[in-house]
This record gives structure tokens, sequence and C-alpha cells, in this order.
């Protein structure tokens, strides 16, 4: 079954090089921001323990010192817990977001307290447009710089608004663009750090089932690489399909065949996204979502760090603290003083077709 849907896949998804977009057609604004402020009407601020489906190491907040903006720019910054609170809070501490507007409780987000583990040694934003925008189709473009630092996971991504399908992946996930902010982090001798790029569709009827791999796009660059210097990521969310651009380059598209998702991931049993179009669980409202992870299964076991080892694993019931004890290695990479560590958004702009 493997080998047919890579053949399916191949004929389906079409990745072409320097394809110029300048003269390309699309309709008007629908929806944009510049940030020349940050507008807390458009965007909502998570607060939350909850260290996200990749296990990662940070709590998110809506503090000044993660989130704001400067000359038209929006940053997106993570800190140290320690500097919130101490280095004793981490190992003795319980972090209670429950009078601070904890907006997500999954799996207890409100409160964590230190035990075998430490508190989440990681302060930063995810910020969402869930109760202010959705859409859907049209042509969003986005602007940004990448954030420079070990074990550094920004995402500019998009999620149902509805679960009309169900819950993930059931319902769909758009990640427009995401990076690993390693200077040299590689697998297998190919570089996966922030030379590395990537767009990913996320679908199926379970995680277990995901089939991202068949709608997954990279862009390898050199220098300047993503955290370098300001990219244009575009996606062209059609009702029949998507372009994925970077830098007015496509870099894949994907256009399923007549049964849909369901054939294209080669599923069994009764097609869940049988009541939709045939695009299908990407035919229902979206929103937007902005964040800067830290750690977590997202940087894979058995891949190569340039100058030192990874210091956790999946398998390991303290990674953080794995992972806070080694900070001597891994903090000197995010320039603390700087800016360097944070992903920077220049505009995103959502055009109609």
């Amino acid at each position: 079954m493997e080998l047919t849907i890579l053949a399916l896949f191949s004929l389906l998804v079409v990745c072409r090089a320097a394809v110029n977009i300048d003269n390309q057609e699309r309709g008007p604004i629908i929806w944009q921001d510049e940030f020349e402020f940050l507008d807390y009407s458009k965007w909502m601020h998570l607060i939350t323990a909850w260290r996200g489906g990749n296990q990662e190491f940070q709590y998110y907040h809506n503090l000044t010192e993660n989130s704001y903006v400067r000359d038209g720019i929006l940053y997106i910054k993570p800190t140290l817990t320690a500097d919130r609170f101490d280095e004793d809070f981490l190992y003795n501490g319980e972090l209670d977001l429950n009078q601070e507007g904890c907006n997500v409780d999954w799996e207890g987000g409100c409160y964590v307290a230190a035990g075998e583990e430490i508190i989440n040694p990681i302060q930063s934003a995810r910020m969402v447009t869930s109760d202010s925008f959705s859409f859907t189709y049209g042509t969003i473009e986005v602007r940004a710089k990448m954030p420079k630092g070990d074990w550094i996971w920004p995402a500019i991504w998009m999620k149902p608004t509805d679960n009309v399908y169900g819950n993930w992946p059931r319902s769909g996930e758009i990640d427009i663009v995401e990076m690993k902010g390693n200077a040299n982090f590689s697998c297998d001798g190919n570089p996966i750090g922030r030379q590395l790029a990537g767009s990913t569709l996320h679908w199926g009827p379970d995680p277990s089932q995901d089939r991202w791999r068949l709608s997954h796009w990279e862009k390898l660059i050199e220098e300047p690489d993503f955290s370098s210097d300001f990219h244009v990521y575009r996606v062209d969310w059609l009702p029949n399909g998507f372009h994925f651009y970077m830098d007015k380059e496509l870099i894949g598209e994907l256009f399923p065949p007549p049964g849909g998702f369901w054939e294209l991931g080669g599923f069994e049993g009764e097609n869940l996204w049988i009541s939709g179009t045939n695009l299908a669980p990407f035919d229902q409202r979206f929103h937007f979502l902005l964040n800067v992870a830290v750690g977590g299964n997202f940087f894979p076991d058995g891949c190569q760090n340039e100058d030192y080892d990874k210091p956790w694993n999946a398998s390991d019931p303290t990674q953080m603290t794995k992972f806070w004890e080694s900070r001597d290695k891994w903090l000197p990479t995010w320039n603390a003083g700087t800016e360097d560590n944070s992903m920077q958004v220049d505009y995103i702009r959502v055009y109609s077709l």
C-alpha cells in the first residue's frame, strides 16, 4: 500500500522551481495586518502551560517581553521562565495560570507543579485569530524573518475554526512555514536547521494515520538562511487544491484525485470526508496561528547537532530538566540581549481568489 500511495503522490503533487508569480491574478485584500501596533481586536493570546502536541518545553502567555510590535514588525520572542521567577521555581514551584486568564486547559494546561520534571523552562507567545477572522479559500502572503537559536521552533500556520470533521487531524491543518532554529543540525548528512523551511498539510482519520508526508514541501537555502533575512511565504488555497511558494518560487502543489484526500491517503473503511467537497477537510473555515515553541519531539532523535548532542530524547521522562541543565550550550546561540531569537513578522495579507 505504501508504494501505491507514493506512486499516486508522485503523479499528483508537482514541485517546480523558479515559477514567477508577479503577474498572477488575485482578488482584493479581504484581511490584513501590517503590524503598525499589536491589535488585540485581531489577535488573542493563548495563556496555557499545555506543552503542545509535540511535548515542547514552553508555556504561553500574553506578556510584553514575549510579543510586541516595533517599527511595523511583530516580534515573538521566547524567554526564560527563571527570568520571570527564579531558578528554584523551576524545581520547586507551581505555575498556576488560572488567575492570569488561562484559556487552554487541555491536559491540565492551566496548572503545573514541579515534581520529577521541572516547570516549563521557557516562556513564549502563541497568537490566534480564531475569535476575529476565519475564512475559506484565498491567497495568503506572509513576510517574515525566522529566529536564530538552538531548539527554537517558529511556526506560521492555520487550524480549522469549527472542527467540522472531528478532532486533529480529521479537520486538517495548514502549515504555511515552519523551521528549526539550529545553525547546523542534520540527519544523515542532510541539513534540517535554519537553512531549511517547510510547508505542510496535515490530514487523516487519527494521529497515527496523519498523511503529512504526502503533502510536505521544503526549500533549502544557504546564504542568507531563513533566520538572516525576511522571506515571503505564499499559499494559494483554491477550491480544488493548493500551491505553496517561498520567495515567488513554487515549492509544491497538490490537487487531490476524484476520491479526494481519502483516496490520496489510501485509507480503508468509510470516507469520513464524504459529506464535504473533493478538497475536504480543507473546505471549511480556518484561522491563523503565530507562535514560537522550543524543544520537544519536533527535533528528532538520532540526528547530529554540530557542537554538542541534543540534550534529551523522546522517551526521557525528564526532557525539560535535561534541556535546562544544558543551557550553557544552547543559550549562547540565542544571542541574549538581541532579538535574534525572535520570529519577526512584517505583514500577513489575505486576498480573495
